[in-house]
């Protein structure tokens, strides 16, 4: 894993570590990672997510197609003002 203090904490990924941690991301029937949001076709977001997955900000669990904040990347949201 890739130190994940050396990742730049940019607007973009830190509105994709929210939606992580809002369960609105996760894995399709093709195991691709997409955005899922009410009302409008699922975005593939396979890129952010497997950065931010590299670095240690979030996390697969085995047992689920849901992707989660890791510690870190749960400290990351709380340090930017949302728990």
């Amino acid at each position: 894993m890739a130190d994940p203090t050396m990742l730049e904490q940019t607007a973009a990924r830190l509105a994709l570590l929210r939606d992580v941690a809002d369960g609105k991301v996760f894995d399709d029937d093709d195991f691709t990672p997409r955005l899922h949001v009410d009302g409008e076709e699922p975005v593939d977001v396979r890129h952010g997510v497997w950065e931010l997955e590299r670095h240690g900000w979030i996390e697969q669990p085995s047992t689920t197609r849901l992707w989660e904040p890791t510690e870190f990347g749960q400290a990351l949201l709380e340090e930017a003002g949302r728990a």
